[in-house]
């Protein structure tokens, strides 16, 4: 009696007679296909441990010649691959030598015998031991037919080592399972594992079941996938880091973290400790759900005959969430781990939004023990809520801190301490800090001066305002109206006109520049007719960038008449200014 298991790829034949053989035919030697590397250098694709990577220096001239490896591999080599018999006939010399320790080890050399002699030797070896092979031989052929998405062929291959009565170990399968669940074959995947026990006599261990919850939790996320997987996952009699880590983040992935948080505390009980990817999901998404606005909760009314509750949106986020966001990262910064630096400035931040600035002051201090990378930025997170805030001691103790090893604070650093400073009034401090900014190196930008000249003007210092103003325009930034109509003020208050007048020259001339630097001719000729009506004289610098852009344009006549204009209407005020 024969059976035939046809595949896209190949027909194994299975002959059940006393001496039972194994062939693969019409799998042609010039299939166009990608070159797989067959040494397996990726070991990490191999995270259900089915495999140990072979060198892929391996070559048959680094063999002994008296070995029958050298010899089987030489013989293989030089064999015709156009004809099974050929083959036949140079392999049956070996029959009597055959183990699975030299099957295996010519599988492994199939970068020297490509692929339809390696699968060829495995038919007839197949055949010659009756697939009384060890484990490994298995394995790796399990491991060869899924990297090439030939599953059909995996199926053909444990169905016909069960016919012969040999034995498929619980890893192969685990293997199996894993590579259909990356294909998203996912009901192929647990069709096999409810086979294991009454086909394949192999009850599932730890391996295989992490593997069936990885396809269910990763691959294929759904409320009743993730229902299957936590009744797998219970049965469990140890469940290890990765099965534990499996459920965590499929159970994040659909929201459910009271769930996730349970699994997490037993695991800390146990002393079992999640991946460094899990733990990452499950910190992560608890300080996205406490970001999120739009949540309900439930207030009492209690001032009335009859109490009653009702809802109510809670714009500020769900606060709730933080707390088991933090105590999932002190669990498992004690046992070892740290999450990943995204991760961390997420859950400074959260803190910090929320007000919970001695939470987050107690990760920068974590970071900063274990000396991260990410140490900058987490005082930089810190520093700017504690000025927000207006904790002014704390913020200038973490500034001086900074100060102090060596850091070189950022912009938003300074900006926030000059604000908040400025805000409070004391100036003598906010120059300080604007002085250590100019020391070190670090260019301010327009916030920088709008907040000491508006905290300058507060106190009535018309000379430092104006001289801010002034080399805020001459960095090329145009404050607002009110920051400009302020010190206008001031001045005009002190009776400071002729200041008053530069000022407004100046600051016409930058509106004028920015205008032709960003093309907007039609504009820009407005604006010196407008300064023409009010008696503003342009510049030399602001003359010559108005000329070349019109020269650009072609518009050279244009700009010259209104040029020569400007000039007659100036040059008697100038005469005046002389005499």
């Amino acid at each position: 009696m024969m059976l035939l298991y046809r595949t896209k790829h190949a027909v194994f034949c299975h002959v059940f007679k006393p001496s039972v053989s194994f062939l693969l035919c019409h799998y042609s030697s010039s299939s166009k296909r990608t070159k797989i590397n067959p040494n397996f250098k990726n070991p990490k694709t191999l995270s259900s441990k089915s495999l140990p990577p072979t060198s892929s220096k391996a070559s048959i001239s680094n063999l002994s010649p008296k070995t029958t490896l050298y010899s089987l591999l030489t013989d293989l080599v030089s064999c015709p691959n156009d004809t099974d018999t050929a083959i036949d006939s140079v392999l049956d010399c070996y029959k009597g030598e055959l183990t699975s320790k030299l099957v295996l080890s010519v599988l492994m050399s199939y970068n020297h015998l490509g692929r339809a002699k390696t699968l060829k030797f495995f038919s007839w070896a197949g055949g010659k031991m009756d697939f009384q092979f060890d484990d490994d031989v298995i394995e790796y052929m399990v491991d060869f037919f899924g990297r090439r998405k030939l599953f059909d062929d995996i199926k053909c291959l444990l169905k016909t080592i069960v016919v012969h009565k040999g034995q498929v170990s619980s890893k192969a399968l685990s293997i199996c399972i894993r590579f259909l669940g990356r294909e998203g074959r996912v009901d192929e995947a647990l069709s096999l594992f409810d086979e294991m026990e009454s086909v394949f006599d192999c009850k599932p261990d730890n391996l295989v079941c992490n593997n069936v919850l990885y396809v269910l939790c990763k691959k294929q996320s759904s409320e009743e996938m993730i229902d299957l997987a936590l009744s797998i996952f219970h049965k469990i009699e140890s469940p290890d880091t990765y099965s534990c880590s499996n459920m965590i983040v499929g159970l994040c992935r659909l929201g459910r973290f009271e769930a996730a948080l349970e699994i997490f505390r037993k695991m800390d009980n146990v002393g079992v400790h999640p991946t460094r990817s899990a733990m990452n999901v499950l910190i992560g998404d608890l300080c996205l759900m406490s970001s999120k606005e739009g949540s309900v909760e439930k207030v009492k009314v209690t001032n009335t005959r009859r109490p009653y509750s009702i809802l109510v949106p809670n714009m500020g986020g769900n606060r709730a969430a933080i707390q088991p966001a933090v105590e999932v990262f002190s669990a498992v910064v004690n046992s070892g781990l740290l999450p990943s630096t995204y991760v961390v400035f997420r859950l400074m931040s959260e803190l910090c939004r929320l007000g919970n600035t001695g939470e987050a002051l107690k990760v920068l201090r974590i970071v900063e023990e274990k000396k991260l990378t990410c140490v900058d930025e987490g005082y930089s997170i810190v520093i700017k809520a504690l000025c927000d805030h207006r904790r002014v001691e704390e913020a200038g103790k973490l500034f001086g801190r900074m100060l102090e090893i060596g850091m070189k604070p950022k912009l938003v650093v300074y900006n926030s301490v000059i604000s908040m400073l400025c805000k409070l009034g004391d100036l003598d401090n906010a120059n300080g800090v604007f002085e250590i900014m100019n020391k070190n190196r670090c260019l301010p930008d327009s916030l920088t001066y709008i907040a000491l000249t508006h905290a300058h003007c507060e106190c009535k210092n018309w000379k430092v305002a104006y001289e801010l103003l002034m080399e805020m325009l001459s960095l090329g930034w145009i404050p607002h109206f009110h920051t400009y109509n302020l010190v206008d003020c001031l001045l005009r208050e002190h009776d400071q006109f002729d200041l008053s007048v530069k000022l407004e020259r100046k600051l016409e001339n930058q509106k004028l520049l920015k205008l032709c630097k960003e093309g907007q001719l039609d504009a820009a000729y407005e604006k010196v007719k407008l300064m023409l009506e009010k008696g503003v004289r342009l510049s030399a610098y602001a003359r010559d960038t108005f000329k070349h852009e019109f020269q650009k344009c072609g518009k050279l006549e244009i700009a010259h008449e209104l040029l020569e204009k400007t000039q007659r209407v100036h040059e008697p005020q100038r005469l005046t200014e002389l005499d």
